[in-house]
């Protein structure tokens, strides 16, 4: 990999929400990068706790820090804020309860600088303890190069089951991204923010370095289920609507992702509601009605072969199949 002499200014954008517990961690890994010449942009969404005055700190003490207060608005309206607000002429995004490696910026701009990329990308590692973060050397890094139609079937699944859409795991150049890039006031916002990141660039590099590390929240209720896991059925509908009008070629792929969210939330349901909560529920019935319309079409798509028997389970009796998912899973 050749190392890239000159750097020009990398905007950092960190949405800060009720985090004072690790903001010290997230801020501290983003200033000691071997990257310098970066911009760090703090945008506290009206956190109530001490993370606004800890970022007026912040300010104070390093000249590359920025800090803008608002109301709360949610995660993409911090995030789009920072858009607007952003000098350089590329930016990349950590959330304020994770932190990054300390080559990140560094590996992930000569990657996009020395294989002329729109987006650089690499793997994020989730964690729960620290020390599960280390031991990473740069030396060992392998880049594939995309074009967007080959990485948007990885971004779509064709072909691949990774995850592709985190926002915080890449570098984009400026201008793939758009001041309202990220729809406001729905959870799984990277979906539909980076896919249309992708339909602006040209070619993606990836390296398999995992540079990003993923805070597993241990306070919350592992596998819990709420209303707002429902938000992937509003982000997949966008960004169905979008590649009409944007992308067509990609629609058979954005539908065939649509339909397999009845199955993703059929099964997050199945794993956390007890049998007459899920016999009571209007959205299981609902969701349970379209998977039964998509069942042929989903297990003749590219998806794993256990996720197809599940589905053809689901449809037989998924009440039964529930049970036995509650137990073993």
């Amino acid at each position: 990999m050749t190392k890239v002499s000159n750097e020009p200014l990398i905007s950092v954008i960190v949405p800060v929400y009720k985090v004072e517990k690790y903001l010290d961690k997230c801020v501290n890994s983003i200033l000691n990068q071997s990257y310098k010449n970066i911009e760090v942009i703090l945008v506290d969404d009206g956190s109530p706790d001490k993370c606004p005055e800890m970022c007026d700190n912040y300010q104070k003490k390093d000249k590359r820090i920025k800090v803008i207060h608002k109301q709360n608005g949610g995660l993409s309206d911090a995030r789009n804020e920072g858009i607007k607000l952003a000098k350089g002429k590329f930016i990349t995004f950590v959330d304020s309860d994770d932190y990054i490696h300390k080559e990140l910026i560094s590996v992930l701009y000569e990657n996009l600088h020395n294989y002329q990329c729109d987006i650089s990308c690499c793997e994020l590692l989730s964690f729960k303890r620290e020390e599960e973060c280390k031991n990473i050397k740069v030396s060992d890094q392998n880049v594939i190069v995309y074009d967007r139609d080959e990485y948007i079937k990885k971004y779509m699944k064709i072909g691949s089951q990774t995850i592709e859409y985190y926002a915080p795991t890449k570098l984009f150049k400026k201008e793939v991204l758009r001041e309202n890039q990220f729809p406001i006031g729905l959870t799984s916002e990277d979906v539909f923010g980076t896919y249309k990141a992708l339909l602006k660039s040209k070619k993606i590099v990836k390296s398999n370095l995992k540079m990003y590390f993923y805070r597993i929240n241990q306070s919350s209720i592992t596998g819990s289920f709420s209303e707002k896991d429902f938000d992937l059925v509003k982000i997949w509908d966008l960004v169905v609507e979008y590649t009409k009008n944007e992308a067509p070629k990609y629609l058979k792929y954005a539908i065939i992702n649509r339909k397999r969210i009845n199955f993703t939330l059929l099964y997050r349901l199945a794993k956390n509601l007890d049998s007459k909560e899920l016999k009571n529920s209007k959205r299981v019935e609902e969701l349970l009605n379209e998977l039964k319309k998509d069942r042929k079409l989903l297990t003749k798509s590219n998806i794993e072969f256990k996720r197809k028997v599940i589905i053809n389970l689901f449809c037989l009796n998924y009440f039964f199949t529930a049970k036995i998912i509650k137990k073993v899973m």
